[in-house]
């Protein structure tokens, strides 16, 4: 594993945020050339939404992370604010993002659903970047010598190709956010059994693949809801 790319005197260069760096960066400068050619949203709000649903998906991923490995945390409180060394739940930053995006379009008279299609390609574009990082930090890793944070960042970059394409050919509005919920939590659900860092929660099943669960049915019921608005 490269959890340190190089030091420059006291500066050390983390494997793993760069990763989620350049996840951002390259989501931020794809959104915009969308926005540009769509108009939704207006481009001059395409980086403070990214940066608010950046802000607060790390805020929840970290905490999420935190209450889990608890007894570690307790005794070494320093390191709850060392990010940079891996670390972070998705799904705990999935919900935490998800209420900073809700107050976010509403009090800038965005649509919620409008900006939750436009948005979830390039969540699962930096979500990519962010599981090589994971590699290279030598966190999340699968059984054995099996490299499944490579897996995962694959699958998500070719969801995040799927759901651009999807985007520009969607038939009602909400079509790309429940396609996402419906699709990243079945595939994280069958790889977390090929994890090596999760044990068993509930019914022989870990806590992300209940979670997975819980995401699937709530995509189940949006599509169906969405679709019916339309």
């Amino acid at each position: 594993m490269y959890p340190e790319i190089c030091r420059i005197g006291p500066l050390i260069l983390h494997s793993y945020g760069v990763l989620i760096a350049l996840g951002v960066f390259a989501s931020l400068t794809w959104m915009t050339q969308v926005a540009k050619q769509t108009g939704f949203p207006p481009a001059d709000k395409v980086f403070d939404l990214v940066f608010v649903v950046v802000l607060a998906g790390f805020v929840g991923s970290r905490a999420f992370y935190v209450i889990q490995e608890w007894s570690w945390y307790r005794e070494h409180p320093i390191e709850i604010f060392q990010i940079w060394k891996g670390g972070l739940v998705y799904y705990g930053g999935m919900l935490l993002a998800f209420l900073g995006f809700f107050f976010y379009v509403r009090f800038s008279s965005l649509s919620f659903f409008a900006s939750a299609d436009f948005m979830m390609p390039f969540i699962a574009l930096t979500h990519a970047f962010g599981r090589v990082g994971c590699f290279l930090n030598g966190c999340c890793f699968g059984k054995g010598n099996l490299p499944i944070q490579l897996y995962e960042a694959f699958f998500n970059l070719g969801l995040s190709a799927f759901l651009i394409h999807l985007y520009g050919r969607r038939r009602f509005t909400g079509q790309v956010t429940a396609a996402y919920l419906l699709l990243y939590p079945t595939g994280r659900f069958f790889l977390e059994y090929f994890r090596g860092d999760q044990v068993p929660w509930l019914f022989s099943l870990t806590l992300h693949q209940v979670l997975s669960v819980a995401f699937i049915l709530t995509g189940i019921l949006l599509y169906g809801v969405c679709r019916h608005r339309r």
